[in-house]
């Protein structure tokens, strides 16, 4: 292999790799084939040249010469279809690709299996190959050469209708340009001049191919085009990282091989973890120099997005919100400017908040613009400066995006949370002059989410230390009457309390003179009373009792709040409270038809200290809720030892309670959610009440339930030793 086909082997190598990164990286873009194909064609017209030039008979090179020039009838089909989906891909009519495929087939069939466009191939010593060309090598010159300027026409026609998008423009420049140039050479080395007998050249077209592919990959890195830029960088950064450290290695394992063969699996197992450890480090190097030599935009959008999420997280200072977004922004893609506006609602403008490298010309404030807003930042879409083509009745943003392109704006990116907009994000263009790609929009959108949230949240809390400050002023302005005022109303909860205390205490006995004489009524102390009188008198017993109970729980609450609840302990058996509790309650089951069950424990429980009215109390309260609040089914009560506790039981099969209700349940004044439709009396404070007193005797008591109309279980367990 001569120097000239090592040349064609590298210009192949780069157009066959650039197109399958292509392929690969947009497998659902058309464009993406499409450019895959044409570069694979370009590829077969290196190979085919190759396999020509070093071909040693007369046949075979007549049989490689017919196949080189078949390649160029891929290539001319794949542009043409190449230009017409390029760069925004639209619908290709079918007579179009008709006469593709019908002139691409004559063409190739010709050139293949007949003489009539290559003849003969002639040997020349010392020099290139002469071909003898057939009949109709003219018309296949002309076939190229109108395919091609058929394709270029395409990319102009485009150009001139994206010829107010910058980015789109760009795109087609750079496509345009890489293989109008390109092929034009090619054309006249491997077409023109062997048309009059000159092949001194006739292997420059594959090598000037390469232009081509150099024009596209600068487009693709720096243009956004294909959105595949960061795909080839990082392919760069880690051939060069293995490159460096899978070289030496190769050298050191050699020159170890000849000094020290009999150490020879040692040194390569050594050299092989001094690879594998140095290869990340050696990786991270290479991308901070990318990063700051090379490409701008070479980061980890992963870490970029964590990072400020944990810097953001960190803090409610508003500037150090500013700073730290621009720290993050600044150092993914390397800004030349940078700033941040803030919308103010009522007057519908943004004004400047934070500024790094604009210059605005004094100007601070921005007025809204409704087709803008209307299209962009309410659909929470980046406004791209030089992709914007404003209608030309719209003079306001016209002149916005007039005054933006002056000040270097590239990007606005919007600031929302839910519906309302906080601000923009304003970035200038980069340090590098690469246009912004698909990789840094996605980081953009979630960074722009980010610092919305975090901005919204470092303003109120901006707002609420203002706030903080003025009311500390007038705190202390009002120091005296807020010290008379608090006097007053701890003379005044005093009193509610003390009123409380006494109300309750007055209650109590005609409450209980009541209860007597209506249960001696109902025994038939006075005599008999007919059915309908028990009914009523029942009723107001039944009465009485909440409001017993009610007065209880309001004279506990007095005590606990003024911490005057006393307790009267003693060592006893608990099951003789719940024996006693059980049995009154039994005839209330019984009247709702349900089946009330008490499971005692197997033997004689372990005395403990306890407050005997204070435990009856919970017993009752929570035996009692559980009947009250149990439709049909059944209510179970235990008791038993549980380690070093006795714990107390009850299960039933009624309302339950929602997962939401469970943690409130034991504060003052909370129900469950639907408990009110079951039973309008309640008031909120048996559970409270009940978790105070179990606390005081160093217990736990808790609620337990699978959800609504699951059952629920109210447990409480105290200690053996618990004085």
């Amino acid at each position: 292999m001569d120097a000239k086909n090592l040349i064609i082997v590298i210009s192949g190598a780069i157009n066959l790799l650039l197109g399958i990164i292509v392929f690969s990286k947009g497998k659902n873009s058309l464009t993406n084939k499409v450019y895959g194909f044409l570069a694979v064609g370009v590829a077969y017209w290196d190979i085919g040249m190759i396999l020509y030039r070093m071909s040693p008979t007369i046949e075979g090179s007549i049989f490689w010469c017919r196949v080189l020039y078949t390649a160029p009838i891929f290539i001319v089909s794949f542009f043409l279809y190449f230009s017409y989906i390029f760069p925004v891909q639209k619908k290709v009519g079918k007579l179009i690709i008709a006469n593709i495929l019908f002139c691409g087939s004559l063409v190739f069939f010709t050139s293949i299996f007949s003489d009539l466009i290559v003849k003969d191939v002639v040997f020349n010593q010392g020099a290139e190959k002469t071909i003898i060309w057939g009949k109709f090598y003219f018309f296949y010159t002309v076939y190229i050469s109108c395919f091609f300027l058929w394709s270029y026409i395409v990319l102009l026609l485009k150009r001139k209708e994206f010829i107010n998008n910058g980015l789109i423009k760009s795109q087609i420049n750079y496509v345009f340009w890489g293989t109008f140039v390109s092929s034009t050479l090619g054309m006249f080395t491997n077409l023109l001049l062997p048309t009059f007998g000159f092949f001194y050249f006739n292997w420059a077209g594959q090598v000037l191919s390469v232009i081509m592919a150099i024009f596209i990959a600068y487009a693709i890195i720096v243009h956004r085009l294909m959105d595949i830029k960061l795909v080839l960088r990082q392919y760069s950064v880690l051939l060069l990282s293995f490159t460096v450290i899978v070289v030496p290695a190769a050298f050191i394992i050699k020159f170890y091989e000849e000094i020290i063969p009999q150490y020879k699996v040692l040194v390569n197992l050594a050299i092989l973890f001094l690879a594998v450890y140095f290869f990340p480090i050696c990786r991270d190097y290479f991308y901070r120099l990318s990063n700051k030599y090379l490409f701008s935009s070479l980061y980890d959008s992963a870490q970029v997005i964590a990072k400020l999420s944990d810097k953001l997280r960190s803090t409610l200072y508003l500037e150090k919100v500013y700073d730290y977004i621009y720290e993050s922004l600044n150092g993914a893609f390397h800004l030349k400017s940078f700033g941040i506006l803030s919308f103010d609602e009522k007057k519908g403008t943004y004004f400047i908040r934070y500024n790094h490298g604009f210059d605005a010309g004094g100007v601070n404030e921005f007025e809204s613009v409704s087709s803008l807003e209307k299209t962009f930042i309410k659909q929470n879409k980046p406004i791209v400066v030089d992709e914007i083509k404003p209608d030309n009745r719209d003079n306001k943003a016209k002149r916005l995006l007039i005054s933006l392109r002056k000040m270097g704006v590239a990007i606005l990116m919007p600031l929302s949370v839910k519906d309302k907009i906080v601000g923009l994000l304003v970035l200038g263009q980069k340090e590098s002059g690469d246009i912004f790609n698909s990789e840094d929009y996605k980081v953009l959108d979630v960074v722009s989410a980010q610092s919305a949230i975090a901005i919204e949240n470092a303003m109120l809390y901006d707002e609420s230390q203002k706030f903080t400050v003025k009311l500390e002023k007038e705190v202390e302005n009002a120091t005296k009457e807020l010290r008379s005022a608090n006097e007053k109303l701890k003379k005044l909860d005093e009193s509610k309390s003390e009123f409380i205390s006494i109300a309750s205490h007055q209650l109590r006995t005609p409450l209980t003179v009541t209860k007597g004489y209506v249960s001696m009524i109902l025994e038939g102390s006075f005599g008999k009373i007919s059915a309908v009188q028990r009914d009523s008198l029942d009723k107001v017993y039944q009465s009485n009792e909440r409001l017993i109970r009610l007065v209880e729980n309001l004279l506990n609450l007095s005590r606990i709040e003024s911490g005057r609840l006393q307790f009267k302990y003693e060592t006893m058996n608990l099951e003789t409270i719940v024996d006693s509790v059980v049995e009154e309650l039994t005839q209330k089951a019984k009247e709702k038809k349900l089946k009330f069950e008490y499971k005692k424990p197997a033997k004689l429980l372990p005395k403990i200290t306890i407050d005997q009215e204070k435990i009856r109390q919970v017993v009752m309260n929570i035996i009692d809720n559980s009947i009250k609040y149990t439709a049909k089914g059944s209510v179970t009560v235990s008791l038993k030892k549980e380690e070093n506790n006795i714990e107390f039981c009850v299960s039933d099969t009624g309302m339950g309670i929602e997962a939401e209700d469970l943690p409130r349940l034991f504060q003052k004044f909370q129900r469950g959610t639907g408990t009110f439709l079951v039973h309008t009396e309640g008031t909120g404070l048996g559970l409270y009440v009940a978790r105070e007193m179990i606390e005081q005797h160093k217990g736990k008591i808790w609620a337990e339930s699978k959800g609504k109309n699951k059952g629920s279980k109210f447990i409480f367990t105290i200690p053996i030793n618990n004085v």
